[in-house]
């Protein structure tokens, strides 16, 4: 194992008993600093300096990840390192030289019910059992409004029927349903299992990880003819077609879990694209 691999366990070992962050959190947290590490080129924290950094933005910036995206995940960076730097380990990385990205808010992605079951139909006809696997994945971030992690995470003594109780971000805990159709295949994939639900969890235990998850989805889409997926599309997209069959804001913050009407908001994107025919409509 290397360096850089212990000392990144050791970290998050830090947040979960002592900062008490949510499983969901620390996958988040974890998937972002193998990312960093594999793009950086780092083999300990004390070979992180700015010019690693740079390399971990040029990445992002070739990927096209939004400004948004982009100050989440330095942000795990910078935390790491300052814990690093708070514990007496040397790291070179001048925090000071590290800025905030500021851009222009673009609209963001949603795909319809229809959109969503024709990816789901294309995964399917594969014949392929992981791609039947990552087809109910689909099914089932879209129907929950379910976070990637959370996804990622989730164990068969967490489903009963159509229902998932789970806990999700900020250690909240979480109720959604899926549809009877979906919670039918779904039962009828895992019959006899039991433990983490996707890829037949490792020999350690653990589940998938997200980056591999995040793939599999995106290729999906990408058989189908969608370009440019995010699986937090998905969290869009259920929050969306909510507001398209009539639910109000205060119900659709319900079902996502968030704490704020505000949060909730940014989620929406029922006129989006709709602006002309909204001039015309009121003018």
């Amino acid at each position: 194992m290397r360096k850089i691999e212990e000392e990144i366990r050791g970290y998050l070992d830090y947040c979960k008993n002592t900062r008490r962050m949510s499983g969901v959190t620390l996958a988040n947290k974890r998937d972002i600093l193998e990312r960093f590490v594999d793009v950086a080129g780092v083999e300990a924290v004390e070979m992180i300096s700015n010019l690693e950094f740079d390399k971990w933005m040029a990445h992002l910036d070739f990927l096209g990840v939004s400004e948004t995206t982009t100050n989440t995940y330095n942000a795990t960076v910078i935390a790491m390192v300052r814990y690093f730097q708070d514990v007496g380990v040397y790291v070179p990385l001048n925090l000071n030289l590290i800025r905030k990205l500021k851009g222009v808010r673009k609209p963001r992605k949603s795909y319809t019910e229809e959109e969503i079951l024709m990816v789901v139909g294309a995964a399917e006809r594969s014949g392929n059992l992981e791609d039947f696997e990552t087809g109910l994945m689909i099914l089932v971030m879209a129907e929950t409004g379910m976070r990637i992690a959370e996804l990622t995470r989730l164990s068969t003594a967490e489903i009963s029927g159509q229902r998932i109780m789970f806990v999700g971000k900020g250690r909240k805990l979480r109720e959604v349903y899926l549809t009877a159709s979906t919670a039918g295949r779904l039962a009828e994939f895992l019959a006899g299992r039991e433990g983490y639900v996707w890829g037949g969890a490792s020999l350690n235990g653990e589940p998938p990880c997200v980056n591999t998850v995040r793939t599999r989805m995106t290729l999906a889409f990408l058989n189908a003819g969608f370009e440019g997926f995010y699986p937090h599309v998905l969290r869009h997209s259920f929050a969306t077609n909510l507001q398209r069959r009539g639910a109000s804001v205060a119900e659709i913050k319900e079902m996502m879990g968030h704490s704020s009407i505000a949060t909730t908001e940014r989620y929406l994107h029922e006129f989006e694209g709709r602006m002309e025919e909204l001039f015309e409509k009121y003018r």
